[in-house]
């Protein structure tokens, strides 16, 4: 099962896909406060993304680098297994209420505002992507990590 139909037969879970793109279309309604029972519902949903978009983030990710390279030699490395692992570790951060979303290479908190479903799996997925690829065994920087996101279909 995709994960399209995986979250539209979630209970109470309500988020639509444009085009063909990988992120929801997010509508930026409130939602209910985040728990860690939403969250984990929407862990379901981005651990099935992960898995069954990996050549199309993998091919944003070239693109990347084809742009910011232009014909030079680079290794690009990807581990969707650490990336599936953070998002399956993710927890609600009652802390802070700046930002949608962290991550570090082991973990994501979600804050505990309301937002939205597509918000919600938004996030997850956006942060699953940082961390997820190296050029020439280095990370990749926020900004061009953010672009690859854009190329997915996040709007920012």
């Amino acid at each position: 099962m995709n994960y399209r139909k995986i979250a539209s037969n979630i209970k109470g879970m309500h988020v639509i896909w444009k085009d063909n793109k990988i992120f929801p279309d997010y509508t930026f309604n409130s939602g209910s406060y985040v728990s860690q029972k939403r969250i984990n519902k929407a862990i379901r949903v981005v651990v099935k993304i992960l898995e069954d978009e990996e050549n199309k983030i993998k091919k944003a990710f070239k693109e990347l680098a084809n742009k910011k390279y232009k014909g030079k030699k680079i290794t690009i490395n990807f581990d969707f297994k650490s990336s599936i692992e953070r998002v399956k570790n993710a927890k609600v951060n009652k802390e802070s209420d700046l930002v949608d979303g962290e991550s570090d290479y082991y973990q994501i908190w979600i804050n505990s505002n309301q937002t939205s479903d597509d918000l919600l799996i938004g996030v997850l997925l956006h942060e699953s992507l940082h961390y997820l690829a190296t050029f020439n065994n280095k990370d990749i920087c926020e900004k061009d990590e953010h672009y690859v996101m854009g190329l997915l279909g996040e709007i920012f």
